[in-house]
């Protein structure tokens, strides 16, 4: 057999460890015969990956048909029913990898059409993967098939796919051995090109015999060191020594393994694996030491790298969520024996995402490394900093820290996270913080009380207006529990008509009329009364529940307009469309659809959307409101100017209404830089051909002024509050609109009349 085969076959068993591997070895040179060595092999590679049931099928002699080689583990039912199976593409995972001369990765046998044959099969022996590679000669040729069956579901590592693929080389090689007619050319073959370093002594401990691995592993050649003692070239003389009382007490075909420190002839030390066993006679008289050496250095690199990136962050190296647990739940376990308190922080980055939507990704994490330093920076050695994952991170602060010391060092955070910084060549980039802080043991005693008193006090920062800190007090523990009660509930809110829509009007300024009403839904909890929009529509969005709250909002909606149309009020009406509903990507559709299926006129439906979806994917947003406006449903732009939105994205979207948000209107009377703002975006609407509208109009000056700047329509107080079904038709059948102040001498006053280009 050529010499090449030998070495991968036997270089990829060194792979799999050598601890079992020797004793495979034993078997090879003793000449065992090949139905042994092939189960010893799928032995090896269980030992080596417990989850997985390993088995090989050989070619027959007919070249046709695959028969069981070893199986240990397989129920004997299930190796009879493959007994003789034929080869074919589709013919399950081994008979196709053995037709193909490909690896085969089946992770769902049931879902699978390979094994559409053999799934009753299959189950009954409780298998629900297979993965199947070849064992290719050679000469190139299929000599059967190395298969790893799974008890669930599974999809392949990178790992698994090297076990395998070794473990089909190493079975390549055990069949070819065996079949080398010259066992003994075939023995020294293998023991001049075994990748593994071979040491033989003799009963005395005296090296006999090395091969050229061992010279190459070692530096050291053979025949200086023919007749030492191994001790020589270990780092600790003494241990090998040492092992050698051990391995008197080893049985034959049994091995030891252990790692050592090893010095090569140049003093360059690495560290080795060394598997030990012992060569006895009939009567267990020793006869021989043997020993493999591996060289393990880059096995230990790779663990070590493994071990840094389980505990690590890879992008701002920081300790990751694991190492930070960890440390935590030492920290806890200190603090309860040495009664000890400490703190814990929790601090999100404000507005994280609108910096990855409009300046990427790369941008972002680049704003995290940067983030991430300024942190290190910000903290003693002895406390820990991690991220946690995304914008989050985590801070423990050991020691005794009391209020005012925690606000100084919150405060230095928030100081060093939002100096000017420079991201993708962008100078004087800046982003602030939020952080919670939590303390043991007052508010809480184990981690996950402390991480959730921290969580809700990040919150508490984040609605007090970011940028800021906020500690942990009971109040917020209440708060999140209301919320984990409301998300509960809301859930019976829609299917149990605890939902109600109620309209709040907006009149045109050039004569007064209604011209459209806004809905804005209300839960009428059966225990708590009104629940306040602010409290639940938030709590929507974020569980996603928010998509058949909206739903529900539009279809009532559209049935109002068609009960209003047969009492002769024929009146648009607003409603409002969440970000969070945009994430449903057939929601036009949806729409339009509701809109035909309900019959009003066209034009009766308009849709608001705030500034936050504009920043969005632009041309999917843009295709998302011109098909609204092409099935005749209007868009307005909600709350304008508190977004982050710039003029370009407002000049690229299609609207035909422009809402001013009501914090601008709030004592703008009395705020000169307020009303030049509102005059601002009124001038800006009406040069964009929309409709301006002004909400939270709770005063005659406002009034007044906003008429003054030529602004279209208000909606506030002023007018009216939103109101249900019973009291607003009221309202409408008795409002009679103030002809006074109109300045549209050709306007005709009443609901329905339009001037601006409204339809009713």
């Amino acid at each position: 057999m050529p010499q090449n085969s030998i070495q991968r076959g036997l270089r990829d068993a060194s792979r799999l460890g050598i601890g079992r591997y020797n004793h495979f070895l034993e078997m090879l040179l003793s000449g065992r015969p090949l139905e042994m060595l092939l189960n010893e092999l799928v032995l090896l590679i269980q030992e080596k990956q417990p989850e997985c049931i390993a088995s090989i099928l050989l070619l027959s002699d007919d070249g046709k048909h695959l028969i069981p080689g070893a199986a240990p583990d397989l129920p004997d039912f299930y190796v009879a029913a493959i007994n003789n199976l034929a080869i074919g593409e589709g013919v399950g995972s081994c008979g196709t990898a053995a037709a193909t001369a490909r690896l085969v990765i089946v992770e769902d046998i049931q879902s699978h059409p390979y094994w559409q044959d053999y799934r009753e099969l299959a189950a009954q022996a409780g298998l629900y993967a297979c993965w199947s590679q070849p064992i290719v000669g050679n000469n190139g040729k299929v000599l059967g098939v190395f298969g790893l069956y799974y008890r669930e579901v599974r999809h392949p590592t990178g790992l698994d796919l090297l076990l395998i693929h070794e473990a089909a080389r190493l079975a390549q090689a055990s069949i070819e051995f065996r079949r080398a007619q010259n066992h003994r050319q075939l023995t020294e073959t293998i023991t001049q090109h075994l990748p593994l370093g071979l040491i033989i002594t003799d009963k005395a401990f005296n090296i006999v015999e090395v091969n050229p691995a061992f010279s190459h592993i070692t530096g050291y050649p053979g025949a200086e060191v023919l007749g030492r003692k191994p001790g020589f070239f270990a780092a600790d003389p003494k241990s090998l020594q040492q092992y050698r009382d051990i391995l008197d007490k080893l049985p034959a075909w049994r091995s030891w393994t252990t790692e050592l420190l090893i010095s090569r002839r140049n003093g360059e030390r690495f560290n080795a694996e060394l598997c030990f066993s012992v060569v006895r006679d009939e009567q267990s008289n020793i006869l021989r030491y043997v020993a493999l050496i591996s060289d393990i250095s880059e096995r230990k690199r790779s663990e070590e790298t493994i071990q840094y990136q389980a505990s690590y962050d890879l992008l701002t190296s920081l300790p990751n969520r694991n190492l930070f647990y960890e440390r935590l739940n030492w920290t806890l376990e200190q603090g309860r024996r040495k009664q000890r308190s400490f703190s814990v922080l929790l601090m999100d980055l404000d507005y994280f995402k609108e910096i990855n939507d409009t300046l990427g990704h790369d941008a972002g994490d680049e704003l995290l490394v940067k983030v991430g330093t300024r942190l290190q920076q910000s903290m003693r050695s002895q406390d820990t900093i991690a991220r946690l994952g995304g914008d989050e991170f985590g801070f423990i602060i050991t020691g005794e820290h009391d209020q005012q010391a925690l606000e100084q060092l919150a405060d230095n955070i928030l100081k060093n996270v939002s100096r000017s910084l420079t991201i993708r060549q962008m100078r004087d980039c800046r982003i602030t913080s939020s952080i919670g802080i939590s303390c043991y043991p007052n508010d809480g005693g184990t981690l996950e009380q402390l991480l959730k008193a921290a969580e809700q006090a990040v919150y508490a920062a984040k609605n007090a207006g970011r940028n800021g800190y906020a500690f942990f007090t009971p109040a917020m523990f209440e708060a999140a529990k209301t919320q984990a009660l409301l998300h509960q509930e809301m859930h019976f809110a829609v299917s149990q008509n605890q939902l109600e829509l109620h309209y709040q009007p907006i009149k045109r300024l050039t004569d007064n009329c209604i011209v459209q009403l806004e809905a804005l839904v209300r839960w009428n909890h059966p225990e708590r009364g009104l629940v306040r929009p602010d409290l639940f529509i938030p709590l929507a969005e974020k569980t996603g529940m928010i998509r058949e709250i909206g739903q529900w909002v539009r279809q009532e909606a559209l049935a109002m307009i068609g009960r209003m149309q047969q009492q002769g009020l024929s009146v648009p009406i607003a409603v409002n469309v969440s970000t969070a509903e945009f994430y449903d990507h057939s929601l036009a559709d949806k729409i339009i659809a509701q809109v035909e299926e309900s019959g009003v006129a066209r034009g009766s439906l308009l849709v608001e959307i705030t500034e936050s979806l504009l920043i969005r994917n632009q041309q999917e947003t843009c295709a998302f409101l011109d098909k609204l406006q092409q099935a005749g449903i209007r868009v307005a732009l909600d709350d304008f100017g508190t977004g982050f939105s710039s003029l370009s994205y407002l000049a690229a979207f299609p609207a035909d209404k422009l809402k001013i948000d009501r914090s601008f209107v709030h004592q703008m009377t009395a705020n000169r830089r307020k009303e030049s703002l509102v005059d601002t975006i009124i001038t800006l609407g009406h040069s964009l051909n929309m409709s301006v509208i002004a909400e939270g109009v709770e005063t005659e000056e406002e009034e007044a002024l906003l008429r003054s700047k030529n602004c279209d329509n208000v909606q506030g107080f002023l007018l009216a509050k939103p109101l249900p079904e019973a009291d607003l038709i009221e309202f409408l059948r008795s409002y009679k609109p103030d002809t006074n102040s109109k300045t549209d001498t050709d306007s005709k006053p009443g609901i329905n009349n339009k001037s601006d280009g409204e339809q009713p």
